[in-house]
């Protein structure tokens, strides 16, 4: 057979880009405005099907199937999608009363009822079984903070709630810090003036 030739020009190499990224942006408008659903992560065998996101923050947030917690991916779970990722049942701690007598199981999935502890302590987290419950036996009776966040290395909150605030919220949390700033240099600027 005889080939056909092409009579189509060749375009320069920054308009042949400049249209495939207009095409892209196109179909991923549509997509969202249609609602189509989000594939699978295939990238981990951990990964359930995804659903299509129904939240202010859904930059930053994931709705994974069978979870009733938001899921929130800090930059190393972007940086490294092969670990599961706990859910965040609270953005701050939880304020428990705890007794020196008695062990406590704290969850690490985010998704027990009866927050900040495992509802069914075992090797492996019921619910989500990449997670296991983390053992705590106080070493005195008393008010303790523990993380609500699941993103705190301990089971104590040390904070990270903060930084992950900052990271889904960085507009406001940039405003806060800059409103922080200014009424502290008027305050210490008064104060110190001749």
């Amino acid at each position: 057979g005889v080939r056909a030739q092409s009579t189509s020009v060749a375009l320069p190499r920054s308009i042949r880009h400049a249209e495939t990224m207009a095409g892209l942006i196109a179909r991923s408008a549509s997509r969202r405005a249609f609602g189509a659903p989000m594939g699978t992560r295939a990238c981990a065998g951990w990964a359930q099907k995804a659903m299509p996101l129904k939240s202010p923050h859904e930059e930053t947030e994931m709705f994974i199937q069978g979870r009733s917690n938001p899921v929130y991916p800090s930059p190393w779970n972007r940086w490294f999608p092969y670990e599961p990722v706990s859910s965040t049942p609270k953005m701050g701690p939880y304020q428990v009363q705890c007794s020196a007598k008695e062990v406590y199981h704290f969850c690490t999935c985010g998704e027990s009822k009866t927050q900040p502890w495992c509802e069914a302590p075992g090797s492996k987290c019921a619910k989500v079984p990449e997670f296991a419950p983390r053992m705590y036996q106080p070493q005195h009776d008393g008010l303790k903070l523990m993380c609500g966040c699941k993103k705190a290395p301990d089971s104590f909150c040390n904070g990270t709630c903060a930084i992950l605030y900052a990271d889904i919220f960085p507009v406001a949390t940039s405003a806060i810090c800059f409103g922080g700033c200014f009424v502290f240099g008027v305050f210490s600027t008064w104060m110190m003036h001749p």
